[in-house]
Order: structure tokens, then C-alpha cells, then sequence
């Protein structure tokens, strides 16, 4: 498979997830309960958890966003890679537009009852959208070498604010897991057009190492925090009781934060293996030995 169909085919995959996320969630009566009943377990947290939230999510900002922005083009043009820097910008700030344009066109009916604050849609999530693009566009312009380990830290730091905007009961788990899958859509779409504009191409000393250590760090992140909150938690909730307790709502609450941050570190490790394979805007062409010239080869034995 070519870099340009690799990257369609993880474009068309991940924004069909994220219409899934929004459909099983925002449009059901039962994912909407879930939801719900995860906010009221937010407003159970303690006080001092949530001001550390807060406190956290204070320094996502749209100046905060732009710093970041200047830094990841920073990097790639340190590494004289201006398209690639350029690139990376595109892929972060239009992720945002995205994604705040979607929040505001997207619908939530009205399938439950809730709180009058709670009824308008909060999918994609605009400061979940915003951590992972910052991970995203370093890990594009990261040097292949230490791809692994910004995969990392951007992978923890993304699940971290979706933890965080559960914990402020701004978004709901549908917010986090739609954000995250937009902006990996949004990054397959601008590998696609530097895959046409020949700036992605199969990197010629590919190592398993780190690819491995992130995705042991990673996986066991994903599979066991995640799946304790999808399988041990969720999955003790259905059916929704009509008049929910607050354990029962601790326990979905709790669940948002295991789901979300067991989800977001998976789909982060995703992307890594899916540009694995490729140097992004790398010269990878000019890396094969020079032909021998015969006359110069000529000249040296006549000295």
C-alpha cells in the first residue's frame, strides 16, 4: 500500500470513528445517560481534585496554542524542513477550526432529561482537540529517531486533559474520544499532500526499539486503564437505572476518566505505527551511495 492510500484509508477510518463516537453517545438514549450520569459523578469529586483541574486546563489557551504552534515549527525548521513545518501548522490550527465549527453545528436532541446546562452538544471536546494536536504536530516534525518518545509524552499529556475536562465536568467521554479522532483525520489529510508532493517516503533505518518501548508504555496504559473503565465500569452500569445512586454515578464518572485516557493513549500509539514505515519530508532519496566515476578513479591511480 502507498503512503497516499495508507494515509486516506486512517483519514476516512478515524473520521468515521469520530462520527461513531458522537452517534453512539450523543444520539442515543442510553449513551446520553451514561454521560449524564458521569457529570453528577463529577460534581461528587473532591474539591481540591478539581482545582488542580482547573488549574490545569488554565493553560490551554488559544495564546498557549499559538506558542505551541510557533514552537513545533520551530523544530521542523531547525531541521531546514519549512514544508513540513508549515504543514504542521495547517494540521493543528485547522483541527481547532474543525473542531470548534463541528461543536456549534453539531445537534444533541433532547432523549433524556437533564440539567437545561447539560442539553447543548459539547463533541468534539475544544481543549482535548487542542492538547492532541500539540502531540500530533510533534510528533510529525520529531527527528524519526525519537519519534517513540514524543509519541509518549504527547499520548500522556492528551489523556491527561481529557481527564481533566471530565473532572471540570466541561465535556463529556464522546467530547475527548471525537476530538482525538478529528485531529488524527485532520494530520492523515496533510500527510496525504505531502505523500503527493513526494516528501514521504520509507525511511531506510527504521528500528523496533522504540516503537516497542512505546508500545509496551502504551498498550498496558490502554488496555488496563482503559479497559478497567470500558468493561469493569461501563458494563456494570447497563441497563441505566431510572434513579441512578450516587456510587452509580461516582462509578460512571469515574469510568469517563479510565475510557477516556485508556482511548486517547491507544489512538495516539496508532498513529505512531501508521507513520512508522515513512520519513516525513525527509531526503530519503539522496541517501544511496554515489556511483563510482571512472575518471576520477583515473586520475587517483595516476598520482
Amino acid at each position: 500500500m502507498t503512503p497516499i492510500n495508507r494515509f486516506s484509508a486512517a483519514a476516512v477510518v478515524s473520521g468515521l470513528l469520530a462520527a461513531l463516537a458522537y452517534v453512539a453517545f450523543v444520539h442515543t438514549a442510553t449513551g446520553q445517560s451514561i454521560e449524564n450520569l458521569a457529570l453528577r459523578g463529577a460534581r461528587q469529586e473532591l474539591e481540591f481534585v478539581e482545582q488542580e483541574a482547573l488549574l490545569e486546563l488554565s493553560g490551554i489557551s488559544m495564546a498557549a496554542f499559538a506558542i505551541a504552534i510557533a514552537v513545533v515549527m520551530a523544530i521542523a525548521l531547525l531541521r531546514r524542513k519549512p514544508r513540513l513545518a508549515v504543514t504542521a501548522a495547517v494540521i493543528m490550527g485547522s483541527s481547532v477550526v474543525i473542531a470548534e465549527i463541528a461543536k456549534h453545528l453539531l445537534p444533541r436532541p433532547e432523549l433524556v432529561e437533564a440539567p437545561p446546562g447539560w442539553l447543548h452538544n459539547s463533541a468534539p471536546s475544544g481543549h482535548v482537540t487542542i492538547a492532541v494536536a500539540i502531540g500530533i504536530g510533534a510528533i510529525i516534525v520529531a527527528p524519526y529517531a525519537f519519534r517513540w518518545l514524543v509519541t509518549i509524552a504527547a499520548a500522556f499529556y492528551a489523556a491527561g486533559i481529557s481527564m481533566d475536562v471530565a473532572t471540570a465536568g466541561w465535556h463529556r467521554l464522546s467530547g475527548a474520544i471525537s476530538a482525538t479522532l478529528l485531529v488524527i483525520a485532520v494530520a492523515c489529510v496533510g500527510l496525504v499532500v505531502l505523500a503527493r508532493l513526494g516528501r514521504v517516503a520509507p525511511f531506510p533505518d527504521r528500528r523496533l526499539l522504540g516503537a516497542i518501548v512505546a508500545t509496551v508504555v502504551l498498550g498496558i496504559t490502554a488496555v488496563g486503564i482503559g479497559g478497567v473503565g470500558l468493561v469493569f465500569g461501563y458494563a456494570r452500569l447497563l441497563p441505566i437505572p431510572e434513579q441512578p445512586t450516587p456510587d452509580q454515578a461516582m462509578l460512571a464518572y469515574s469510568s469517563t476518566l479510565l475510557a477516556a485516557f485508556g482511548v486517547i493513549t491507544a489512538a495516539v500509539l496508532v498513529f505512531l505505527w501508521l507513520i512508522r514505515p515513512y520519513g516525513i519530508d525527509e531526503r530519503v532519496g539522496t541517501r544511496e551511495p554515489m556511483a563510482a566515476d571512472p575518471s576520477a578513479e583515473a586520475v587517483t591511480t595516476t598520482r
